[in-house]
């Protein structure tokens, strides 16, 4: 039974019969990775020689077991057998899929015992055994040889691979080249020459089907996709880097570890879940997916799982890391040095990343195919990740020299040659679908969009900005911004009280004025507004600005941790920095600086007290009364007297600090809560009218210190306050544990320059 051929591959199968049945020898089918060219090739088979003898040649023992298992899924029947150093224990094939053997002297005998349908796989590596056996005459010539990954043969039919071409050493009545990316030389695109181009009709003879990178996707055959370029500095390594001492620059350096945090960047930010990174050298990957996991905790994903593969592994280890990959929970990591890049068909694969320059434009392109590969049924966008590392202290255009963009070079050459709709173009994306205005299909996204931004204006690139929305709008929103805030440092995610998304606006403002696209006009009123034109640096004292904006609108710094000022989140800030200071990580510094604001600000007690406490010295201060009954609600909805009763009712479960601060703004305890035992005795009794004079004395003047002469009036008559408190300090030890306590509650002041000085 075979598989059902889909549309395209209907076409590119009419076409190649088509250009046989009109005698051409030699034919080209080019197809993007990822198209079902395999199945294409099984369909020619059955057409042109359904019992016949068939020859497949391919690049790497990986694909040639997977090329054996893709031909028996199309239908194909009869014997099959592959040629390579691979034994059949090795290629994890049952004999009854196909026979593994080494020796090309068997292959005549196996050939020619079969009545019926004979395919045999070969590695272009094996190539001179396969010559050998043609040489002594026993092997007959093949109805048909399908050359896959054809670029791979571009060379003289005297050099190696180039031999799949002779007709004298190996011959046939057709050949069927297939390729994603035919290598066609054009000194834009190629160092140097190759001997047989694949526009050499006598050798790979005409391109009878093309299905482009571009229209597949059109089609729904291959996944879209976007590119990202995640820019990383030293700057943003440091705080890892310290965090992480097995990765500093004597072991791995800042690439490596930026590399790493680019990669975590654009995981995080895209949620992808099959990465496969290409590397040049093996101890490479190897240190990458050794590091990787380290660093994903320090940036809070630890779910992450990383592995590699090399081509020095055995071909088993290889399956089962492979396996491994594809079947991780969460996300996962696949490093790889030259194993992965043709042909191997992972669909799960959900992005790719270029860990180290691309030379080759055909080899960049295999590369990104790997991320096209679709599921038939299922959707889904394929990422690009092309880290972009550039050190602090180095501009731009000099970054750009160093050798590591010559990769970058490479991948949007390959895109452009690949992809007719990408062409150089490169997007910085709205994020907001609030904004008007849309953008070219093909999105390439900036973790720093300015710095990102000047990289694409070095290399050349024609730059597409995002609508922004009515500038008249937007100057609107930035006036009512500043007149509030005093400034237009304006989070790039904020939106206004109409919805405008202000912070997307500005971003853009700044692109378009770094890209020398912004109306001087426009400068000029974005200036007069103290516009700043490049992005602020997330530093402590930025921070520290909305918080002294947040301290002077609330009147402290126990803000909730979803509080912002001015779209800044300054409550989960303010929580970080508590979090740090009670581990003693906070700078002292710093600490010094908050407490500058809000002596306050990391209290030893809930914050909600110190929220209710701002809103009682807020209502004191716009002349309410502390005399209010215990269902009084402020104007801003909070509930006040129950808050007070609260407090004059637990006075003596509240800390020192508390107490204090309560007593500051007139606030005292209710006498019979910390004194209850009063009534009892007469004693009792003239004790607690003494506690009530102290305490309308204490809410009044907010101490203790009391003249010996002075008089306090109560529901009695005149009490002499000051002789009563001169008293109790002349004779403390007459006091019980409990009168001393209630005392001490009120902040009795037991020895005072008055009661010395006095007589």
């Amino acid at each position: 039974m075979s598989l059902a051929l889909r549309p395209h591959q209907q076409e590119a199968l009419a076409a190649i019969t088509g250009a046989f049945a009109r005698g051409e020898r030699r034919v080209t089918a080019v197809s993007a990775c990822g198209t079902g060219k395999t199945l294409t090739a099984v369909a020619t088979a059955r057409h042109v020689a359904a019992d016949g003898r068939v020859l497949v040649a391919v690049p790497t023992l990986e694909l040639l077991t997977q090329t054996i298992r893709r031909w028996r899924e199309g239908g194909r029947a009869g014997l099959m057998v592959g040629l390579s150093s691979m034994s059949q224990t090795r290629s994890g094939l049952p004999r009854r899929t196909a026979r593994m053997v080494k020796r090309p002297a068997d292959l005549p005998r196996l050939v020619a015992e079969q009545d019926g349908p004979a395919t045999v796989f070969v590695t272009y590596a094996s190539l001179q055994g396969l010559q050998d056996a043609h040489d002594i005459g026993q092997l007959p010539a093949w109805d048909l040889i399908v050359v896959d990954e054809a670029h791979r043969t571009c060379m003289s039919t005297q050099e190696g691979w180039g031999a799949i071409h002779d007709d004298r050493a190996i011959p046939a009545r057709r050949r069927l080249y297939m390729t994603a990316t035919p290598r066609i030389f054009t000194a834009g695109l190629w160092d140097g020459a190759p001997t047989a181009t694949m526009d050499r009709r006598d050798i790979f003879g005409p391109v009878v089907y093309r299905l482009g990178m571009a229209e597949a996707i059109e089609r729904g055959l291959l996944a879209d996709y976007q590119v990202v370029m995640p820019v990383v500095g030293d700057k943003q390594l440091h705080a890892i880097l310290t965090r992480k001492p097995h990765l500093d620059p004597q072991h791995g350096g800042l690439r490596a570890a930026a590399l790493q945090v680019a990669v975590l960047r654009a995981i995080t930010d895209h949620d992808l879940q099959r990465v496969l990174v290409f590397h040049n050298r093996i101890e490479a990957a190897e240190a990458f997916s050794q590091d990787l996991p380290h660093t994903a905790v320090q940036l809070k994903r630890p779910d992450l799982q990383a592995f590699w593969v090399d081509g020095t592994q055995r071909i088993d280890e290889r399956r089962s890391r492979l396996s491994d990959f594809q079947n991780a929970d969460g996300c996962s990591v696949l490093s790889n040095v030259r194993v992965l890049a043709e042909g191997i068909d992972i669909p799960a694969i959900d992005s790719v990343v270029f860990a180290a320059p691309r030379n080759s434009v055909v080899d960049a392109i295999q590369a990104i195919g790997r991320a096209l590969r679709l599921v038939p049924g299922r959707g889904k966008k394929a990422t690009l990740v092309l880290p972009v590392y550039l050190p602090d202290g180095r501009a731009t255009e000099q970054a750009l020299h160093d050798s590591q963009f010559e990769g970058i070079y490479t991948i949007l050459q390959a895109l452009r040659a690949h992809d007719d709709s990408f062409l150089d173009h490169i997007a910085v994306p709205r994020r907001s679908r609030r904004m008007d205005g849309g953008g070219p299909r093909r999105t390439v996204h900036y973790n720093r969009a300015e710095r990102a931004l000047q990289v694409a204006l070095a290399l050349g690139l024609e730059i597409t900005l995002p609508a922004t929305g009515s500038w008249h709008d937007g100057l609107a929103s930035a006036t009512r911004y500043h007149h509030d805030h005093h400034h237009l440092d304006v989070p790039h995610a904020f939106h206004d009280d109409t919805g405008f998304a202000l912070g997307e606006w500005i971003s853009n403002q700044r692109l378009r004025h770094l890209a020398d696209r912004l109306p001087s006009e426009h400068t000029e009123a974005l200036d007069a507004l103290g516009m700043l034109w490049s992005t602020p640096a997330h530093t402590f004292t930025r921070i520290l600005d909305h918080a002294r904006a947040y301290a002077a609108a609330h009147g402290h710094l126990a803000a909730p941790t979803d509080a912002t000022q001015g779209g800044h989140p300054i409550g989960a800030w303010l929580a970080e920095c508590r979090r740090k200071d009670n581990s003693d990580t906070l700078p002292k510094d710093h600490a010094k600086q908050l407490a500058a604001l809000d002596r306050w600000w990391n209290p030893g007690w809930p914050l909600t007290w110190r929220r209710a406490y701002a809103h009682a010295k807020a209502h004191i201060a716009a002349g309410g009364s502390l005399d209010v009954p215990g269902s009084f609600t402020t104007l801003d909805g909070f509930k006040l007297g129950q808050w007070l009763n609260r407090q004059r009712n637990n006075f003596d479960k509240l800390r020192a600090e508390q107490a204090r601060l309560l007593i500051d703004i007139g606030i005292t305890p209710h006498v019979d809560s910390i004194h209850p035992e009063a009534f009892r005795t007469e004693r009792g009794r003239d004790f607690r009218r003494g506690l009530v004079a102290a305490s309308c004395y204490l809410a009044r003047e907010g101490h203790l210190d009391v003249p010996r002469q002075h008089t306090e009036t109560d529901w009695i008559g005149p009490f002499r306050l000051g002789s009563w408190i001169d008293h109790i300090r002349r004779t403390p030890n007459e006091l019980t544990d409990e009168e001393r306590a209630a005392l001490n509650l009120l902040r009795m002041a037991w020895d005072t320059p008055r009661a010395t000085a006095e007589p």
